[in-house]
């Protein structure tokens, strides 16, 4: 119960934070250039309540595989990442910058928390560029495209295919049901 009201509490006090206007965080963003660090906590403070709204928005669904105060510190963190790099531009606001930076940081948490057996960075991007190619062009064709036609799309070799379907299809094993380990037979001696 105490966890809920740290976190209920949390939230509430993001509400008393007003945002900044456009020409407010364009100044900050100018100062923080030339490495004022208050310019930077300000700017920053400023926008935490923008965390919250970007973590329920977008990983709603997902909130079963990772607790909500460890997704609100990944996103906070990425806001502190994204005003370091933030360079003001003309009619664009701060947090139209971060939002890509707390999308990026939270999709890449979950996906390295997502399975029993973390797969690469790269790999998951694959894996889901080749998802998305294969919906397609289930809805294009009518029927489940081939091997070909999913390489095809992505550019790629059907061998790569067959090998991004096989991460997919890999279950674990577990250590202690291996019964004829011949790896282990030929090292005892």
């Amino acid at each position: 119960m105490a966890d809920n009201d740290i976190k209920t509490d949390y939230l509430q006090s993001l509400f008393g934070i007003e945002p900044l206007t456009m020409k407010e965080e364009h100044a900050l963003g100018a100062r923080i250039a030339k490495g004022d660090s208050l310019a930077l906590d300000k700017l920053v403070t400023h926008n935490l309540r923008f965390v919250p709204h970007v973590v329920c928005k977008t990983t709603y669904w997902q909130h079963g595989k990772m607790p909500l105060e460890d997704l609100l510190a990944i996103g906070n963190e990425q806001l502190l990442i994204a005003a370091k790099r933030w360079k003001p531009m003309k009619h664009i606001r701060f947090s139209a910058f971060a939002r890509s930076f707390i999308l990026r940081g939270l999709q890449r948490e979950l996906d390295n928390t997502a399975n029993i057996i973390r797969l690469p960075i790269n790999i998951m991007e694959e894996l889901k560029r080749m998802n998305y190619n294969e919906r397609m062009l289930l809805q294009e064709l009518g029927r489940k495209p081939l091997v070909s036609e999913i390489a095809k799309t992505m550019d790629v070799k059907e061998s790569r295919i067959h090998q991004l379907k096989g991460f997919i299809a890999r279950e674990p094993v577990s250590l202690d049901n291996i019964e004829n380990d011949k790896f282990f037979e030929e090292n005892d001696d």
